[in-house]
């Protein structure tokens, strides 16, 4: 499944709800304001086992380039790449 998050403002209780029910067989995708959520919560994308994906022209109209580059569990991503992860995952859940 491919969880979108499009949001900033999840309370981590909410946010730790969404991510729990993730699988390795999953991916996440922070796009618009939900890459906000990376660098409001960056112990808890660190510590995913879900492979984390940020929009790079999301993260750079935003200048977190510097924040989002720093968690090790979320990888930059291109337009053409998520086009490529929707082909790949799915359903898809909008969050």
């Amino acid at each position: 499944m491919l969880y979108t998050f499009a949001e900033a403002a999840y309370p981590e209780g909410v946010l730790l709800a969404y991510l729990q029910q993730t699988t390795s067989q999953d991916a996440i995708v922070l796009w618009q304001d939900g890459v906000y959520l990376c660098v409001k919560y960056p112990e808890v994308f660190s510590s995913l086992n879900t492979s984390c994906y940020a929009l790079d022209i999301d993260v750079g109209a935003r200048n977190l380039y510097q924040f989002v580059s720093s968690i090790e569990n979320v990888k930059t991503i291109s337009l053409t790449e998520l086009v490529e992860l929707t082909e790949h995952y799915f359903p898809q859940l909008a969050l």
